[in-house]
């Protein structure tokens, strides 16, 4: 049961979780770097700001987990055996999970919440497919949800990052296809 929704406790997992953390860091880092010359965060540093808000970090990783096996593990998976055609079951189940995420609109503007949600609904999907696991995606998306709170949202300057959420997702997907891609190909299957 658990390995069909994509929970596995493989070695390959570990490096995947590993990926799937790492890229938001470095992604979010250019994002902050880009803006850091607004006056409220020229007083700030990265990692300073990172750990003003470290009580929820624990938080997010539990959010992340529990949201990428309903969305991945179970709702990704049941489109793909019920529907046999993985493009459609990646943007059914991506707009699934965009639903609930457009509805969060008291930090970001409604076109963000739904462009964003779906664009990396359809990668984690992607991610899940290629590894067969939800280590990577739950990875990207416990970092992300943990810095965009803990940069942006505690600093007040959401409103500045709007442009640059959007474009690092367009630009990270075909990137972290090549890297999912390598990972996968290193004996990462069922």
């Amino acid at each position: 049961m658990l390995k069909t929704i994509g929970l596995h406790f493989r070695k390959i997992d570990i490096l995947n979780f590993a990926i799937g953390t790492v890229l938001p860091i470095i992604v979010l880092f250019v994002v902050y770097s880009s803006v850091k010359s607004n006056t409220i965060l020229q007083d700030h540093d990265f990692l300073s700001l990172l750990m003003n808000n470290k009580g929820k970090f624990i938080f997010y990783f539990f959010v992340a987990f529990i949201e990428e096996i309903i969305f991945r593990g179970i709702i990704f998976g049941v489109l793909l055996k019920k529907c046999k055609n993985k493009y459609l079951s990646c943007v059914v189940a991506a707009l699934i999970f965009t639903l609930p995420h457009i509805f969060n609109t008291d930090n970001f503007s409604f076109s963000v919440m739904f462009i964003f949600p779906l664009l990396y609904g359809m990668f984690a999907n992607e991610m899940f497919y290629i590894t067969k696991s939800i280590w990577m995606s739950t990875g990207f998306h416990w970092l992300w949800n943990y810095i965009i709170t803990s940069l942006f949202l505690a600093t007040g300057t959401q409103n500045l990052i709007y442009v640059h959420i959007i474009v690092a997702m367009v630009i990270m997907i075909p990137l972290f296809y090549i890297i999912i891609r390598k990972t996968s190909s290193s004996g990462n299957k069922f």
